[in-house]
């Protein structure tokens, strides 16, 4: 399993990705593909409007379950390609990209039927 996203999406996306502080893609490797087709539909839609603002990614994680990416630039279009991305990730394992649905008790996580008990630590919580 793929431990840190970032070196992945930092090679394919060096224009959003090369941010300093920028350290790690805080959630598992299921979102992965979920992202570069976000980074990539962003990258199409900026290399069409050169005047638009350049996108600098700041931080992608796992809140309430869902994927959250924050960045800087961009426009209307660019957030509303985020936030279709953001909602699909509520249907998406975040442990291994096929279907799942949010649960959760102690916290909220995305899982397919295979990784519901799954955790990062190996534990079946």
């Amino acid at each position: 399993m793929v431990e840190n996203l970032l070196p992945i999406l930092r090679d394919r996306y060096p224009e959003f990705f090369s941010h300093a502080p920028l350290r790690e893609i805080a959630c598992l490797p299921g979102w992965l593909d979920l992202i570069d087709e976000l980074c990539r539909t962003l990258k199409n839609h900026m290399d069409t409007h050169p005047e638009m603002p350049p996108i600098q990614v700041r931080q992608v994680k796992e809140k309430f379950g869902g994927l959250r990416f924050y960045y800087s630039g961009g426009d209307t279009t660019c957030r509303e390609l985020v936030a279709c991305s953001e909602e699909r990730s509520m249907s998406i394992c975040e442990v291994c990209g096929q279907a799942g649905t949010l649960g959760g008790e102690r916290w909220l996580s995305v899982r397919c039927l295979d990784h519901v008990n799954w955790s990062p630590s190996g534990d079946c919580a």
